[in-house]
């Protein structure tokens, strides 16, 4: 798998990809497309692909001198438990290595897996 970071040649991909997924929809519903599209470059995002087939994404929130806050991470349900939201993850952390990174998270048992530390309502990478 190979993360690089997002750009706007990703763009059909992600949103195709969480497009597809009723509880994913909302994000790109028709009146929030745009806005989505715009806070993807302006965010802390990263893509997946395994042999150029698309795996999933990471978008975060960048907190500038104190974290970043992951607030989306997605793969499609092809590429789930193969490591590529780890990878992901870990491209954020690698990229920002004198921040803390949080998870904003509904998907617990996720990262309570992987031995993120729960702290109030994120999850501490």
């Amino acid at each position: 798998m190979k993360i690089s970071r997002y750009s706007i040649e990703h763009e059909d991909d992600v949103i195709a990809a969480i497009g597809g997924d009723p509880d994913w929809e909302f994000l790109v519903s028709n009146d929030k497309k745009d806005l989505y599209k715009a806070s993807l470059l302006k965010g802390v995002s990263y893509v997946c692909y395994s042999d150029n087939e698309f795996c999933g994404y990471v978008r975060a929130i960048l907190d500038e001198g104190y974290s970043v806050y992951i607030s989306e991470l997605y793969l499609l349900p092809k590429w789930r438990n193969q490591k590529g939201g780890q990878l992901l993850i870990e491209r954020v952390a690698k990229d920002h290595p004198k921040l803390t990174i949080y998870a904003l998270s509904d998907e617990d048992a996720y990262y309570l897996k992987k031995g993120y530390q729960k702290i109030g309502s994120v999850f501490e990478i």
